[in-house]
């Protein structure tokens, strides 16, 4: 029994050394983890370091291997993925930057400044609606919407939309939120864009004037002497506009869009008109340019002013390779095809600029003519009506109904007897080239320079100028051209269908404006509407000051009504059509081109298109004066053609890029 008690004693001795050693291993397992995750957190924290000195360094490589190193640490660290996010977005590679951004909001939805930083990333990379969803997150979780960083993201992207009031008041809050912001300079370059685009010129002249000693990077003295040039032609201040184009010379001699707009001042009607120099000025533009459509359609519109056709064919068919779908090139290449006798091309450049912008009553005044130089006097009547309903005002196009009419109740009558109208008229008026293709040639005559092609006298008529509504109505280039658009240092005044698309969702949603008051995400219709004093004493106390009523009444009114509409109707201009009847019609055109194409075709037919074939190849007058009586037969008559042209004309509205190959240059 002893025995047995020792035993049993000694036997809870080792089951109480058991488990001490067991509590002991656990304890000790236990600071092995704890040191491990000390461990493993100092060494992320050490990566992170190792990759901002390396950034600071300007060691991009090295940052992104350290920041990398740092996530095999923690794969969630919101620190260390927008870090990695921000060394792509140093690269311009935004998709990589929005990839490893949006698994930082996955990690952390409520971080408001990840979303922010997140919106701004697609803004740059042209990705707006997914950038006006991650403003709205941003606007919702951010703890105070007073941002001054927020707010110029969110201008620039009202900007890109086309909504320049809602712009300008962004810019201008930044301003106020930060006036020694870093952006400043760019603000106020934007906000001068803006001023120009709403025709506020003090306003433009002012911001611009500001930043010219210090213009933002990467834009240069040239640049913002370029704006205040422009602003200036804009309101037809010629010399003043002259004197700043000459003052960014000095500052860039080599500048293209200077030369550019300094070609265009000497074609413009003012003491400056020199069109010999603005031809030699564009030469060089396009010498140190060649993507600029501007400068080769501008060039050949010179050069069909002095008759050089062969050199202005090569001007525009180099614009065409750089612009394709643009219309007002289109029209000016029909009536230099017109001007030479090749009234078949003429007919097929007239018919692409009809199906890109059938709205121009320039180019339906000139199918006209072309009709009736082909005696086809019913399809010349319908074009001038057609014309005459873009554009009522025009004299021109009521004496060529006039004119029909009266040749068709007396078919003895001689219209060539009566005064001359013009045989054409281009979509965008140059005044130094109206009418004066005779005395231009031989002034290039004097001065030694041949022009490359001739035309049998009596063969071309001179252009008149077309009235001031067929200007306006013909393009964006209408009146003082417009070079916004093809400024690579300026903002664009042109709004994609896609933009177009993203501003209708703002205005219907009440906009991030309308967000920042009510705090909600996804806002209300009439979120502006119900918050008027609230948006005032939302700006008062960000800007530290008081908003204009009457600049808040309109921004309300704009957030919430007709302002981004209009900008939208671009996309369906007229057109009240479901989207499942444009399909089908689409479907329907389509099949009918189909069994179209797939009908033989005659040998005149064939003809026609080697014809077509080799003047694409060698634009030549010759060829165009020998075939020009056989061509007046060869013009789609009636129902085949000018029929067929307003039922494309019907259908431009309904046009996408990619649908049709014959749009395709």
């Amino acid at each position: 029994q002893a025995q047995q008690a020792q035993q049993a004693q000694q036997a809870q001795q080792h089951v109480q050394q058991a488990q001490q050693e067991v509590a002991a291993a656990a304890a000790a397992q236990q600071a092995a983890g704890q040191l491990s995750s000390r461990l493993s957190s100092a060494n992320e924290q050490v990566w992170l370091r190792i990759g901002w000195i390396s950034e600071l360094m300007e060691d991009h490589d090295k940052a992104l291997s350290a920041f990398e190193c740092a996530l095999r640490h923690n794969a969630y660290n919101v620190q260390t993925l927008t870090a990695i996010a921000q060394n792509f977005r140093k690269r311009d590679n935004w998709p990589k930057a929005s990839e490893f951004l949006q698994r930082a909001v996955k990690a952390d939805p409520n971080n408001g400044e990840t979303w922010a930083l997140l919106a701004y990333t697609y803004l740059l990379s042209d990705d707006l609606q997914n950038a006006y969803t991650a403003y709205q997150h941003a606007l919702f979780h951010l703890p105070n919407p007073k941002d001054s960083q927020v707010w110029y993201g969110i201008g620039m992207l009202y900007e890109r939309c086309g909504s320049y009031e809602h712009a300008e008041e962004a810019f201008t809050g930044v301003l106020k939120m930060d006036p020694n912001s870093d952006k400043k300079t760019e603000i106020l370059f934007r906000l001068g864009t803006i001023y120009k685009q709403t025709q506020k010129y003090p306003q433009a002249l002012e911001c611009f004037l500001h930043i010219v000693n210090s213009p933002p990077p990467p834009r240069t003295a040239a640049d913002v002497w370029l704006q205040v040039g422009h602003v200036h032609e804009m309101q037809s201040q010629y010399e003043q506009a002259m004197e700043a184009y000459t003052k960014g010379t000095n500052d860039n001699a080599s500048h293209p869009k200077l030369l550019q707009h300094i070609a265009w001042l000497r074609l413009l009607e003012s003491p400056l008109q020199n069109v010999q120099s603005a031809i030699q000025l564009l030469l060089k533009a396009a010498e140190l340019d060649p993507n600029d459509a501007q400068t080769w359609y501008i060039l050949g519109r010179c050069q069909v002013g002095t008759r050089e056709y062969n050199r202005a064919h090569f001007a525009y068919q180099q614009a065409v390779y750089r612009d394709e779908r643009n219309p007002t090139l289109w029209c000016s290449i029909g009536i230099l095809y017109y001007k030479i006798g090749q009234y078949k091309e003429a007919l097929d450049a007239y018919s692409k600029a009809i199906r890109f912008n059938p709205y121009m009553s320039a180019v339906w005044y000139n199918l006209g003519t072309l009709y009736e130089s082909c005696k086809q006097p019913p399809d010349a009547k319908d074009a001038y009506q057609h014309a005459l309903e873009l554009d009522t005002e025009s004299a021109y196009i009521r004496e060529r109904l006039q004119r029909l009419q009266l040749a068709a109740d007396n078919p003895s009558i001689q219209l060539d007897d009566l005064p001359q109208l013009p045989a054409v008229i281009e979509p965008v008026a140059i005044k130094a080239l109206e009418g004066s293709g005779h005395a231009l040639a031989a002034a290039t005559a004097a001065g030694g320079a041949k022009p490359a092609m001739e035309t049998r006298p009596g063969s071309v008529v001179p252009s008149a100028a077309p009235s001031a509504v067929a200007v306006s109505a013909a393009s964006a280039l209408s009146g003082h051209i417009d070079f916004s658009r093809f400024q690579g240092n300026g903002t664009g005044s042109l709004v994609t269908p896609e933009a177009a698309e993203v501003a209708r969702k703002m205005a219907s949603e009440g906009g991030l404006l309308g967000l920042a008051l009510s705090g909600k995400g996804g806002g209300g219709a009439g979120a502006g509407a119900t918050n008027n004093s609230a948006w005032a004493n939302f700006m008062s106390a960000a800007t530290g000051g008081a908003s204009s009523s009457a600049s808040v009444m309109g921004l309300v009114s704009a957030l919430t009504g007709g302002h981004v509409d209009k900008d939208v109707e671009m996309k369906d201009v007229g057109g009240e059509k479901k989207v499942e009847e444009r399909k089908k019609e689409k479907g329907e055109k389509k099949e009918k081109e189909t069994k179209r194409k797939k009908e033989p075709t005659d040998k005149e037919d064939k003809k026609s298109k080697a014809e077509k074939k080799d003047a694409s190849k060698k634009l030549g007058v010759g060829e165009g004066e020998e075939k020009k009586e056989e061509k007046k037969d060869k013009i789609p008559r009636g129902g085949a053609g000018l029929e067929a042209l307003l039922h494309g004309a019907e259908r431009s509205r309904d046009y996408e890029k990619g649908d049709d190959d014959e749009g395709k240059a």
